[in-house]
């Protein structure tokens, strides 16, 4: 390599140092690397709060269990809540982004413009509130103390950990069974009534086919389908509500599950009541649980606008034979 090309390597190697210097997150040369909230012990959290700008999921610890307290104390999941309450607790300073209030809605740390507050309170009744803020790549999450300026990288919490879908830290499955086991099912709404059974040739059909009537199979499968797994939204609580619609239910859903022919058959019924258009949603109990929850209007939906054409397969449209043009005298 000659002298000129060993010039301007060095050159760059500064350039490099420099913008590397200039970009870098700021350090803290002079400040004690520590945890972000002191003094908090895990075992001491009974209750957590995440919130971004339109939900808030609360979960607190009851007679040492984990719950919803605002949703008739449905369980929560108890390792996904210790396991996000330890990551908060994780976050230390030893990456410091910003020192100073003018970066907090940059950053999306800002008391009122946050990606997420996270509000721990420890049994003695404080509270210790984080502000989780936007990421400047996959491994790194700008959060903030509240009540303090700087603002500090961590790797500890990440949106997958901190999700305002309250399905994310419960068991959502309201009811399931295996298809081959449910032996019928029946629903009805405003259009009719309608009973469908498992024949012996494992296949089902509609009960009170008309002569030339035929089963179609194919629309059947798809509510089979959706019957065998229900997935909440959300858990309500365990009181009714005038606004659940319950009393003038937009349909109703039997389904009846068998697995062997020794085993007693058990037999569920849905209430399926209001619609709510903001969530798309219906509010549903069944009478083998205590809670009324929330479940996706697309599950619902074939249940409450189904009529019985959509089980039969339809007739041929009749051929029409071309018309014949006379013929012609010469």
């Amino acid at each position: 390599m000659d002298r000129r090309n060993q010039i301007l390597s060095a050159v760059l190697i500064i350039q490099i140092a420099l913008v590397a210097f200039v970009f870098w997150p700021s350090q803290n040369s002079n400040a004690a690397v520590g945890k972000l909230l002191t003094g908090v012990k895990a075992a001491d959290v009974t209750d957590v709060k995440i919130q971004d700008d339109k939900k808030t999921v609360h979960m607190a610890k009851t007679d040492g269990k984990w719950v919803l307290p605002d949703n008739g104390n449905y369980p929560v999941n108890e390792i996904q809540v210790n396991q996000i309450i330890s990551k908060v607790l994780a976050v230390d300073t030893s990456r410091l982004v910003a020192s100073t209030a003018a970066s907090h809605k940059r950053l999306k740390v800002d008391d009122k413009d946050f990606m997420r507050r996270i509000d721990l309170t420890t049994s003695d009744g404080k509270a210790h509130t984080i502000l989780v803020g936007t990421s400047p790549n996959v491994r790194a999450t700008n959060v903030r103390a509240a009540g303090s300026d700087p603002v500090y990288l961590s790797g500890d919490v990440t949106g997958a950990d901190i999700s305002t879908e309250m399905a994310s830290w419960i068991d959502a499955t309201y009811f399931t069974a295996n298809q081959p086991d449910i032996k019928a099912i029946a629903f009805a709404n405003a259009k009719g009534k309608f009973d469908f059974t498992h024949t012996i040739s494992n296949t089902w059909t509609l009960v009170g086919l008309a002569k030339g009537e035929q089963f179609n199979q194919d629309n059947f499968s798809t509510r089979l389908t959706r019957v065998g797994s229900l997935q909440m939204l959300e858990p309500l609580g365990k009181e009714a509500k005038p606004e659940y619609g319950l009393d003038k239910p937009s349909a109703t859903l039997t389904v009846t599950v068998q697995p062997t022919t020794t085993v007693p058959a058990t037999v569920t019924t849905f209430v399926i009541g209001a619609k709510d258009a903001t969530s798309n949603s219906y509010v549903v109990k069944s009478s083998r649980s205590d809670y009324y929850v929330r479940i996706a209007s697309f599950t619902l939906d074939s249940f409450v606008e189904d009529d019985r054409s959509q089980f039969l397969v339809a007739p041929p449209t009749p051929t029409v034979a071309p018309a014949t043009t006379p013929a012609t005298k010469p």
